[in-house]
């Protein structure tokens, strides 16, 4: 694949599935990776005339664990996201929220970040979001909260098959499909956790 690659970063020709004639196409090519190809260079995994090829100007992002003082802004542009709303009141987010995610290392990066934050999210109803929402993982007390949950802060009132369901399917997101922990943080059998998302899926083709 990398030789592939190099022929068309020096060419700028492909050649479609199925066709003999290739064509030429002008393209501007970013990556993006969170190896470092020099190392894969050395140890002789990652093409050396490739690496230049690709490495014309380098732009270097420190991962968030070393960029603390960008936490809060990239933090309330995840949970906007997570709202679906455009953006979301300086405050969403509480003081020993924030002081909390400035402690914690972020080994994750942003992906990490998103997936903590969207489990807040969850468990706050959209109102500001507190330590006690996030996931234990982070320091949070997995929705152990002083406020109950509310379900009148959804946008719309939720049947408990349908809180369930999204509760499950958030849980499942957070920890990237890994069943085995999805079942662990929810306190139920991993069996149990097949047999509903079966439900959910034979519900979803039905409708």
């Amino acid at each position: 694949m990398q030789v592939k690659l190099l022929r068309f970063l020096e060419s700028g020709e492909v050649r479609r599935v199925g066709e003999n004639e290739p064509f030429h196409v002008d393209v501007r090519v970013v990556c993006a990776t969170n190896r470092d190809l020099s190392e894969m260079v050395q140890e002789g995994t990652f093409r050396e005339d490739l690496f230049f090829r690709v490495n014309t100007f380098e732009i270097h992002l420190p991962p968030i664990r070393e960029r603390k003082d960008d936490l809060p802004q990239l933090a309330r542009f995840l949970v906007a996201r997570h709202l679906k709303r455009p953006s979301v009141h300086d405050d969403i987010l509480s003081p020993e929220t924030i002081r909390l995610l400035r402690t914690h290392e972020w080994s994750g990066n942003v992906r990490e970040l998103a997936n903590a934050l969207e489990h807040a999210v969850i468990l706050s109803g959209g109102e500001t979001i507190q330590p006690e929402h996030l996931p234990t993982t982070v320091g949070g007390s997995s929705g152990s909260s002083s406020r109950p949950f509310d379900i009148r802060n959804f946008p719309r009132l939720l049947s408990l098959k349908e809180i369930e369901q999204e509760v499950i399917e958030q849980t499942l997101e957070m920890h990237d499909g890994d069943k085995p922990a999805t079942a662990d943080q929810l306190g139920i059998a991993l069996k149990t956790l097949y047999n509903k998302l079966n439900q959910y899926q034979t519900q979803s083709k039905a409708g």
